[in-house]
């Protein structure tokens, strides 16, 4: 069971598996037994509660954390898993996911699968628009700041002069939260894992990254609902002096873009 189940998320990941297999799995997912390494630690005051600590191993310098997870009873694998565990499920798992950025493997027996920090967001996302479809309630997070990317943004376009105007976004929705980069540029996609590796170090827990073609396909509601505001880069306009100062210590607040998902 533990074996299937994982290869079927790994076939997920790869985008090997239908949207039909897809909803089958994620219930399957969400209700099953994992032992993340990690420990409960005593509430401070005797009728707190305590908290779960996990143990992550650390990535290399500009990588994110793995958190092993076992599909398996570490006490029951040979030799028996070593560090203290906690007994949970996936849909924790994804809970987990949205408070601090790290990737996870999933192990039984010898197979492992890599689910990267947006993979266990997608599979989140898609928990949670099953709700929506179930007509059950769904609470929106409160809307991270994500202006701290900014001077990073600001960079990767100056040292691209083919990128003529550049917008920064929050796309907000109780599914997914995403940092939204809208270029005006030829092959825009190209510049994704340039950002990549500029911003997302600086992504909040719960923030993935996508970046847009002003003038592609993407969903053209959001693309004109980003585009109503102000780029934060744009070509055409020589400010003097004065007014790159005032961009430099004064940058306008990132705009928010609230979806609702029952609309």
């Amino acid at each position: 069971m533990s074996l299937d189940l994982l290869r079927r998320v790994q076939a997920w990941s790869e985008g090997e598996l239908s949207p039909g297999a897809t909803q089958v799995l994620l219930p399957e997912l969400l209700a099953a037994r994992m032992w993340l390494p990690g420990a409960r630690q005593p509430a401070a005051g005797a009728s707190g509660h305590g908290m779960q600590r996990l143990h992550f191993l650390p990535g290399d310098p500009g990588e994110l954390p793995t958190l092993p997870v076992w599909l398996d009873d570490p006490a029951s694998l040979s030799p028996p898993v070593a560090v203290p565990t906690l007994l949970q499920n996936g849909a924790a798992l994804l809970a987990f996911a949205m408070s601090q950025r790290f990737n996870a493997v999933l192990a039984t027996g010898d197979e492992r699968c890599l689910l990267t920090c947006d993979d266990l967001l997608s599979l989140r996302a898609l928990m949670v628009l099953e709700r929506v479809a179930r007509g059950e309630p769904v609470e929106r997070p409160a809307a991270p700041d994500i202006s701290r990317l900014l001077p990073g943004l600001l960079a990767h376009c100056a040292s691209e002069p083919a990128i003529e105007r550049a917008w920064l976004a929050l796309i907000h929705s109780a599914a997914s939260t995403q940092a939204a980069v809208m270029l005006q540029a030829p092959q825009a996609e190209w510049h994704q894992a340039a950002l990549a590796r500029r911003l997302d170090p600086l992504l909040p827990p719960g923030v993935s990254l996508t970046v847009i073609d002003a003038q592609g396909d993407f969903n053209p509601p959001l693309r004109r609902a980003i585009g109503a505001h102000p780029p934060v880069h744009d070509t055409a306009a020589r400010p003097g002096w004065l007014g790159r100062v005032r961009r430099r210590f004064s940058a306008a607040p990132v705009p928010v873009i609230e979806v609702d998902l029952h609309a």
